[in-house]
């Protein structure tokens, strides 16, 4: 129950920053790439924890896809926001950092388990 709270308030402020009618204020320099950094680092992260094992490909191919056209459907229909390829490189950043070692991780458990259950040839 507490990780599908955690998924759904990060799916809710993710689409909040996205789709706000005019851009976030600056508060340093770049901090609107930290923010679309952050927020789909977190929504990485929430999903691959709350989300069932067997989702987890359609959840991230979904976000991969929000990544790259959040920012064409920020110019066609929000008249204050424009399209920036670096908030889009910043998207897909955020789920990098996140998916790609737990990947790993996955990959080199599954590996290691593999190898660990392997029987020994019988000696003659």
């Amino acid at each position: 129950m507490l990780r599908k709270t955690i998924f759904s308030l990060c799916a809710a402020g993710l689409l909040y920053g996205l789709f706000r009618q005019t851009p976030p204020p600056q508060l340093f320099d770049q901090s609107d790439k930290f923010g679309h950094f952050a927020g789909f680092s977190a929504m990485t992260f929430a999903g691959i924890w709350a989300l069932s094992r067997k989702i987890i490909q359609l959840f991230i191919v979904s976000l991969i896809v929000l990544a790259c056209s959040a920012e064409f459907i920020q110019q066609w229909f929000l008249p204050h926001r424009h399209f920036s390829l670096y908030d889009m490189y910043a998207n897909l950043t955020g789920i990098a950092i996140i998916f790609l070692p737990w990947l790993a991780w996955r990959i080199s458990r599954h590996f290691f388990s593999n190898s660990s259950n392997l029987q020994t040839s019988e000696k003659p």
